[in-house]
C-alpha cells in the first residue's frame, strides 16, 4: 500500500492518511472562497460538516482571525485526524472537530458561515470501506437532510457554501428552496477551456438577494497547472503553484 504524506499548506498541515477523502482541490476551492462576501472581522463562528481531514476548518480558520470554527464528522478515524490536525495548527485555541452525525449535532450558538463538501452520489456501488462509503454516497445523509439542519444551525444573516458535481446542482437549489434558503452564489468551474463545467460552488442564505451572484472560474491552462485565476485563489494556502 502506497503511503500518503501530509498535504503541506503555507500555514499548517493535514495528515490524511486516515481519512475517507483525502485532501482534494473542490475541498480547497470552497474553502479559500467560502464568505468571501463576508466581513472578516465579522465572523464569530463558523461549520464544517463532514471535515475529513480537516482542510476545509483549517482554511477558514486562518481565513477568519476571530471565528470559532466547528467541524462535524461520522467516520471515527477521519475525526480523530481531523483533530489531531485541528491540535497541530496556528489555531488550536478556536477549533473542535466533534465525531457525530449532523442529525445529533447539537451547538450553543449559531454560524455565520457553514461550509460542506457533501456526499453526492445516490446510488451505485459503494467501496468496501464503510467511512469512504459514506463519504462518497449519500448513505447517512442526504440533499434535504443537509439543508434541513444547515437550516437549524444557521444565523439568519449567515451562509452556506458547498461544493457539488455541476449534475447536482439544481438538486440542491431545489432542496434549499423548500427550506427558505435561497441562492446567493453560483460559480461554475470547468477543467480547462474545452471542456463543460463539471463541478459548482454554490452558497445560500436566509435572506433573499436581489441578483444571485454568477461566476466562472477554468481549473487549468495546461495539463496540472493550474490557470490564472486558481492561482490566485489558492496562492495563499499552497506552498508551490
Amino acid at each position: 500500500m502506497k503511503l500518503v504524506g501530509p498535504f503541506q499548506m503555507k500555514q499548517f498541515s493535514v495528515a490524511h492518511d486516515n481519512c475517507a477523502m483525502r485532501v482534494n482541490t473542490d475541498g480547497c476551492l470552497l474553502g479559500a472562497i467560502a464568505g468571501e462576501n463576508q466581513h472578516h472581522d465579522s465572523v464569530q463562528h463558523v461549520l464544517d460538516i463532514g471535515t475529513g481531514s480537516g482542510v476545509i476548518a483549517l482554511q477558514m480558520a486562518q481565513r477568519f482571525n476571530n471565528a470559532f470554527v466547528d467541524a462535524v464528522e461520522i467516520h471515527g478515524p477521519s475525526a480523530r485526524q481531523a483533530t489531531e490536525n485541528f491540535k497541530c495548527s496556528p489555531w488550536n485555541n478556536r477549533m473542535i472537530c466533534y465525531h457525530e452525525p449532523l442529525q445529533d449535532f447539537e451547538a450553543s450558538v449559531s454560524y455565520n458561515i457553514i461550509v460542506s463538501n457533501p456526499p453526492y452520489f445516490e446510488s451505485g456501488p459503494t467501496k468496501l470501506d464503510e467511512g469512504v462509503a459514506n463519504a462518497r454516497h449519500a448513505l447517512t445523509l442526504d440533499f434535504n437532510s443537509l439543508i434541513q439542519h444547515t437550516s437549524r444551525l444557521l444565523k439568519e444573516t449567515g451562509t452556506f457554501w458547498c461544493v457539488l458535481p455541476a449534475d447536482r446542482a439544481d438538486q440542491m437549489i431545489e432542496a434549499s428552496i423548500e427550506e427558505n434558503l435561497h441562492p446567493v452564489y453560483i460559480c461554475s468551474i470547468q477543467p480547462n477551456s474545452d471542456r463543460p463545467e463539471n463541478r459548482v460552488i454554490l452558497a445560500f442564505s436566509k435572506q433573499a438577494s436581489a441578483e444571485t451572484i454568477r461566476k466562472k472560474l477554468v481549473l487549468y491552462k495546461a495539463p496540472q497547472e493550474f490557470s490564472d485565476e486558481i492561482r490566485e485563489i489558492l496562492e495563499p494556502f499552497y506552498t508551490s503553484l
